[in-house]
């Protein structure tokens, strides 16, 4: 005979060890990636001691490679979730690897309103989340102009952002390249911004913008420091 309690107490429970199975996916994950990326990337972090030690950021960073989400996700000792474009989620391995590192897919050049009533939700519940104000990758190195994406998130949420420059991953897997070449990787990570919330639809470009322009400082500080 059926028990109605036992099955509404298993309906209740599977959410919860979905959580639980997603968390040890991610840290299977970054644990491999960490060695990965420590002895064959001789990957160097700089300002990780900057990343708040809980509640909810958003982690900005140059996109250069299909690296990058690994190279931040590696770089500190927080649980992170991440925003990536929806035809990822459709190939192969990375269509079964994605959900399993805490990932969630956007529908790149449009406004994915779905997406983002997930990163706003993210947010509040005091999870960080992993950013690329370019939203693509660049194809010579540079640093893009922001989108205001990130701007509208930012004003709606209120959390603070954590600006990054990654050094080096353009080298070892630019855009269309086939295979990985083997140099370092430098992370520097800067002070957190706070910018006001609002509904101003004008302000979500000027937020991309400083926050571009701090990751533009990052990047020069790295050029002076090498």
């Amino acid at each position: 005979m059926l028990n109605p309690g036992a099955e509404c107490n298993a309906g209740l429970l599977r959410p919860r060890f979905g959580r639980i199975r997603t968390a040890a996916w991610y840290l299977f994950g970054w644990s491999l990636c960490s060695i990965w990326v420590r002895r064959y990337l001789n990957a160097k972090v700089v300002g990780r001691s900057s990343v708040p030690a809980k509640g909810s950021f958003i982690f900005a960073s140059n996109h250069a490679s299909y690296l990058d989400p690994i190279l931040l996700g590696t770089s500190i000792h927080r649980s992170l979730n991440y925003m990536a474009q929806e035809g990822l989620f459709e190939k192969g391995f990375f269509g079964w690897a994605m959900p399993r590192v805490q990932a969630f897919p956007v529908k790149r050049g449009e406004g994915d309103l779905g997406a983002i009533r997930q990163a706003l939700k993210l947010l509040k519940t005091g999870k960080p989340l992993v950013m690329f104000p370019e939203g693509t990758r660049t194809e010579n190195r540079e640093l893009q102009h922001g989108k205001p994406g990130i701007g509208f998130i930012v004003a709606r949420s209120g959390v603070p952002v954590v600006p990054a420059y990654i050094e080096g991953s353009f080298d070892v897997l630019p855009k269309d390249a086939k295979e990985l070449k083997r140099r370092q990787i430098k992370v520097y990570i800067g002070e957190p911004m706070q910018f006001e919330a609002t509904n101003d639809r004008a302000a979500y470009q000027k937020i991309s913008d400083d926050i571009m322009a701090r990751i533009a400082g990052l990047k020069e500080f790295c050029e002076a420091s090498a």
